[in-house]
């Protein structure tokens, strides 16, 4: 019986024993797990010196960051990263090493120019590639201070519009450019023209002899013949002599055929007023019609023939020269008047021709810029829109929405599809602003809604995101896919992403009723209310999709309470 007592006792001290060991065994554990935690744990922490500050007036915002040693930290980098604030000097890191730790601080110097109430964001830091956030930091900018016992006072503007600056500065400039180009070569032209116009009036001055003679010593010049231009050779040969029997005989000449032309020759012949040999017209005839046949049948003469019919029309110059009975001093002052009055007709032909070219290059000109403006005017005043290169090319624009401020940059500036309320109206719980673009040459749409709440009712994104399909529906989308995710903006702020494709109709468009797109829904929560960003582009557009990246990464918030404005 004393061995049972005994043995049972040994049994219950081993009991205690292991009880105790295993206490002390699971402390340990904790203590080790709580230790290692606490050891490998990150820690992110962001500190402003002033949270009040006077318009202008510099804020030090420091970044700290807890990490091993061993760890990989980045922190954030960009002039637009702590928007609406503007960053004025990023200072380096200080590192302070802590044991197996090390305590890294970087320093941004930040300001805002405009007084009222704003929100640093939230800052992403990695840290081994795992993103870490700080919190929001809420500033007060100062207004001026206004002596009002002093200081006039004047009642509210209304709300005007502004119009955005052009940034197409340089499209007006190549066009002026242009225009000092197109007259330039205008006026270069009209001066050669004026030296080519006073060589052939010295030309014209000499008498049609002594011209025709030149004229024919220069054909021999010519490389005409060299490069087998026959029948450019031979267009200038009877040229030579046509022209010196009109002028000389005072027949129509040049623009008379080689029949014609003989058969007036034979008349004046005929009448006593031209005392030319049979030969020599036969010669002549000879000659013009192997021009003609040169000119338009192609013919291709030997050199022995070309040769012979430039003497020969040499001498029929001379001959001519001899033929033409002596003109009286009365028929010389009317020979002198008529190619005076060739002379003026020419140069009237001449001047009008200039001035038609002139008027047409200003109108040219001048209707390429009204084509042009008309153009910018229907694109931004129509349903049409802009194209896919303009949306991403033109400058963009960054604009505030609703009255918690959420601010983001588009491609064009949101107008207004919701009416102002007026100033005596009745508070609602709620307040709703839409502000839209739309682009049917693009295609492409953005649309924003900014409710801002009283009293904030009890709804959730997904409430927001449901009412968003049903609208959908509503307005006869159709084979309609959607999907959903969490998102977080490159600033950090938090939202819920609703995105697919489907068939949507769009009765403003004037190309087809309903138009296949890709559709991206954003849904925030920050602020006083909640904001609800769509997009839709065509499906595959990888255009469309550079657009949406770029919105969402402008996406910023500022708070600013009435009491602040």
């Amino acid at each position: 019986m004393n061995n049972e007592v005994r043995s049972m006792n040994k049994k219950l001290q081993r009991s205690k024993v292991g009880k105790v060991l295993l206490k002390i065994h699971a402390f340990w554990m904790v203590f080790f797990l709580l230790f290692t935690a606490q050891s490998f744990a990150q820690k992110v922490e962001a500190v402003v010196d002033s949270t009040q500050i006077k318009i202008g007036e510099e804020i030090k915002l420091s970044i700290m960051v807890e990490a091993d040693t061993a760890a990989t930290v980045v922190f954030p980098e960009g002039n637009n990263i702590f928007t609406p604030l503007e960053l004025l000097e990023a200072y380096e890191a200080d590192t302070v090493k802590q044991n197996a730790k090390y305590s890294l601080i970087k320093k941004y110097g930040v300001t805002q120019y405009d007084s009222g109430t704003y929100f640093i964001p939230k800052q992403k830091i990695l840290i081994n590639n795992k993103p870490y956030f700080t919190d929001s930091i809420r500033i007060a900018v100062a207004n001026v201070v206004v002596d009002t016992l002093k200081q006039k006072m004047f009642d509210i503007k209304k709300i005007t519009s502004v119009e955005k600056a052009s940034s197409t500065w340089w499209i007006y400039a190549l066009i002026i450019l242009g225009l000092l180009t197109l007259f330039g070569a205008y006026f270069y032209f009209f001066v050669f023209q004026l030296k080519a116009k006073n060589k052939k009036k010295k030309k014209a001055e000499i008498p049609p002899y002594d011209r025709a003679l030149l004229q024919l010593n220069e054909l021999d010049k010519s490389k005409l013949l060299i490069n087998s231009e026959y029948k450019d050779y031979y267009s200038e040969l009877t040229n030579i002599v046509r022209q010196y029997i009109e002028e000389e005989v005072r027949i129509d000449a040049l623009e008379s055929t080689t029949a014609e032309l003989i058969r007036k020759i034979e008349a004046q012949k005929d009448a006593g007023y031209l005392d030319l040999r049979d030969e020599t017209i036969k010669n002549l005839k000879n000659v013009l019609q192997t021009a003609d046949l040169v000119k338009f049948a192609k013919s291709k003469p030997d050199d022995s023939v070309v040769k012979a019919d430039r003497n020969l029309v040499e001498n029929i110059v001379v001959e001519t020269k001899e033929a033409i009975p002596e003109i009286s001093d009365e028929e010389l002052r009317k020979d002198e008047e008529y190619q005076l009055k060739l002379l003026e007709e020419q140069r009237k032909k001449q001047r009008f021709r200039n001035t038609v070219i002139g008027v047409m290059a200003m109108i040219i000109a001048f209707g390429g810029l009204i084509g042009y403006a008309t153009l910018e005017y229907v694109k931004e005043n129509t349903y049409l829109g802009h194209s896919m290169g303009d949306l991403l090319e033109d400058e963009w624009v960054t604009s505030k929405y609703g009255t918690s401020d959420f601010t983001i940059a588009t491609p064009k500036v949101l107008k207004r599809a919701t009416p102002l309320k007026a100033k005596d109206s009745v508070p609602l719980p709620s307040e709703t602003e839409i502000y839209s673009y739309q682009s049917h040459l693009a295609p492409f749409s953005v649309s924003l809604g900014v409710t801002t709440f009283t009293q904030k009712p009890d709804i959730t994104l997904d409430d927001i995101a449901q009412g968003i399909v049903k609208k959908f529906e509503e307005e006869g989308a159709k084979k309609f896919v959607v999907k959903y995710d969490e998102y977080e903006s490159p600033t950090g702020i938090k939202g819920l992403k609703m995105y697919g494709t489907g068939i949507f109709v769009d009765d403003l468009s004037p190309f087809s009723s309903t138009q296949e797109s890709a559709y991206e829904a954003y849904v925030f929560e920050e602020g006083r209310g909640i904001q609800t960003l769509i997009m839709m582009y065509a499906e595959d557009d990888e255009d469309g999709k550079k657009l949406v990246d770029r919105i969402l990464s402008s996406i910023t918030l500022i708070e600013e309470t009435k009491n602040d404005r």
